[in-house]
């Protein structure tokens, strides 16, 4: 089973390209120096949609420890020496942390 820390963030009006690599480059390096987050990867919102009003343009999904959440989330908390970015708009920020219930299932074609 899983545990995922997942980030819903837009960057600043005109900062896309310094938040993007702010982000790639300097961001999800720094936090998989944190004890328990296990993989990173980032997503952009695509022109279809199913609901045509989206708050966010990106989604960033890491990985994180299952055995001990609580502990992961605190060793983020602590991390104050992460270089962070004003170009993200840190007043529109979605975090959430989900857990799998069911185990992975996989397209058969």
């Amino acid at each position: 089973m899983k545990t995922l820390y997942l980030v819903k963030s837009s960057p600043i009006a005109g900062r896309e390209e310094d938040f993007n690599q702010w982000y790639n480059d300097i961001h999800l390096n720094e936090v998989l120096q944190i004890d328990g987050f296990k993989s990173a990867q980032r997503f952009k919102i695509t022109d279809i949609q199913i609901q045509s009003n989206q708050s966010h343009s990106y989604l960033a999904i890491y990985e994180i420890d299952n055995k001990d959440i609580l502990s992961t989330v605190n060793n983020l908390r602590r991390a104050t020496w992460l270089n962070m970015s004003d170009a993200i708009d840190m007043d529109n920020l979605e975090i959430s942390i989900m857990k799998s219930i069911t185990k992975e299932k996989l397209s058969s074609s």
